[in-house]
């Protein structure tokens, strides 16, 4: 009979974060860049027809190469140490996004620029 290992993952405050002290889930901003560290799976993008004209209302997801606005060198991948297992939270929504870094990101206000 195999040993039943517990496993703790963690979500609601990770370590270290989120900086500004609110105890809420830290959640950072994906920017594209195909010098990015990950690629993420499931991006949403606007959908096309077959002439490349935009389907207005129509969304499709696709992956696509980037990075997280605070930290180009930092990955997303979850990390388990001691059984604790913290994951790093991040949205292509500037509107999610929490991080007081990301925020303060030339990424974001690349973003939120062309949105207003």
């Amino acid at each position: 009979m195999k040993k039943r290992v517990k496993r703790v993952v963690i979500v609601s405050v990770l370590p270290g974060e989120p900086t500004d002290g609110s105890g809420r889930v830290c959640t950072h901003l994906f920017v594209r860049d195909e010098k990015g560290l990950f690629v993420e799976g499931h991006v949403l993008r606007p959908a096309k027809d077959k002439n490349g004209n935009l389907i207005r209302g129509k969304l499709t997801a696709s992956p696509a190469r980037g990075r997280l606005a605070c930290d180009p060198k930092r990955c997303f991948y979850p990390t388990t140490r001691n059984g604790v297992t913290t994951v790093t939270h991040r949205s292509d929504d500037p509107r999610a996004v929490n991080c007081p870094k990301c925020l303060a990101s030339e990424g974001y206000a690349a973003i939120t620029k062309n949105s207003k």
